[in-house]
């Protein structure tokens, strides 16, 4: 184990938990943070635990401007945060620093190369239909997609829900194309492209995991809570990732084992940790997407809870080729799950929740975000993403059970804003 050297994390969390910086901490290793210059400044503001030392760099989706950030090699390079990811893989194969060391060369696919990439690997994973376009511009009633609607239109290299509009019929392209336009991505550059895939009803899940050596070990499994919010009248609805309700690893059936497996392979993810996003229909399972990287909205907390794992530690030890830690004992309260509160009134069921039932319960209220509103008002464009996607929340709950039906109960009580009554 390296008693000295350097890790290098691209991208803050942005959920306030920073499980690399524990990993490299209990090593040794000099922790440098690398974010834009207006992020810095943003997450100073919001108390997050510093670095060993921060790096501003103005676009850190640029492997090249990482590269010449730094004057020394990492011993490990890391994305913190879905928008870095491929450039953060690119600028550690020039540096030769782990990970660079998987064979081939690996460089982080987003969604257009991973649908292909499993489409071309010939396995059992399903799809949703789905195009795929360069422009916006494409994206007109005229546009002949040859899909059932309703539709799903998302940014290619989107992360988080940003950008992901529900459109009902093939007149709505048009509006849609427009509130897109208006969206930039995380540090306010454009998107590269974007999917357009058919709506598949079904329970959205994502596993959490880590490979060695192309094997994958599934340390959760987590049924999503998604809010669809729809303006009166209109054809289009937004997405919003609100809440997980997290399964030990193993649980996860061997369809969903072999699955996980099979995208992990097809894309050529060697070593690390990763995500599956996926729809369940039934018995059947559709791909959604990858990350290779560990989860925001505070998930890495949730595998935790739910399999006595630290996810960011088994992410470094994998990376620099330790044993995995020792199975872990399953824990009493096995289930765990959260829902991010936007109204009082949920923060107040929340409050009764705590106290009126028998499992346990933590309500986490959030206070305002730092004002760093240029004078005439406007937030940086850099920004604006973050800002679109994480302001207006009023809290957290958490909700820890040994049963994953009390776990989802209580989390719609909350979300519901009801008094709670004991089953």
């Amino acid at each position: 184990m390296p008693s000295e050297g350097l890790f290098v994390q691209v991208g803050a969390t942005r959920d306030g938990l920073d499980p690399y910086l524990d990993a490299a901490r209990r090593r040794g290793l000099t922790a440098v943070l690398v974010e834009t210059p207006d992020y810095l400044i943003f997450r100073e503001q919001l108390g997050r635990r510093p670095f060993d030392a921060t790096i501003a760099v103005q676009n850190p989706a640029d492997p090249q401007a990482l590269v010449d950030a730094l004057d020394a090699t990492p011993v490990l390079m890391l994305p913190g945060f879905e928008r870095y990811t491929a450039s953060a893989y690119t600028a550690a194969e020039s540096l030769g620093a782990r990970p660079a060391r998987q064979s081939p060369a690996f460089t982080a696919p987003y969604k257009r190369a991973q649908r292909a990439a499993v489409a071309l690997a010939g396995i059992a994973v399903q799809q949703p239909r789905h195009i795929l376009l360069d422009s916006l511009e494409d994206l007109t009633p005229s546009l002949d997609c040859g899909l059932t609607f309703p539709v799903v239109v998302k940014p290619g290299n989107g992360g988080g829900g940003l950008g992901v509009l529900l459109v009902s019929q093939p007149g709505a392209l048009t509006e849609a194309a427009q509130l897109l336009r208006e969206v930039t991505n995380y540090g306010g550059s454009t998107f590269d492209d974007w999917l357009i895939e058919e709506f598949v009803e079904g329970t959205e899940v994502s596993v959490q995991g880590v490979a060695r050596e192309g094997n994958v070990q599934i340390l959760t499994y987590c049924e999503k809570v998604i809010t669809v919010e729809t303006e009166q009248d209109s054809l289009i609805s937004s997405f919003r990732e609100s809440g997980h309700i997290a399964y030990p690893g193993d649980e996860a059936d061997a369809a969903l084992q072999a699955f996980a497996q099979g995208c992990i392979s097809a894309v050529g993810y060697q070593t690390g940790p990763f995500h599956v996003d996926l729809i369940r229909d039934g018995d059947s399972l559709l791909l959604l997407e990858m990350g290779f990287r560990l989860s925001g909205m505070r998930v890495t907390e949730l595998v935790t809870l739910a399999s006595g794992y630290d996810w960011g530690e088994e992410a470094f030890r994998s990376h620099l080729g330790e044993p995995a830690s020792p199975r872990q004992p399953a824990p009493h309260l096995r289930y765990a799950g959260h829902f991010t509160m936007r109204h009082p009134e949920e923060l107040d069921a929340a409050r009764r929740l705590m106290s009126e039932s028998d499992s346990r319960v933590t309500v986490q209220p959030f206070g305002p975000l730092p004002d760093l509103a240029h004078g005439d008002g406007e937030w940086p464009a850099s920004l604006h993403a973050d800002i679109t996607r994480h302001a207006g929340a009023v809290g957290r709950v958490l909700v820890q059970a040994s049963n994953p039906r009390l776990v989802a109960m209580q989390l719609e009580h909350c979300k519901a804003g009801m008094r709670v009554s004991q089953p």
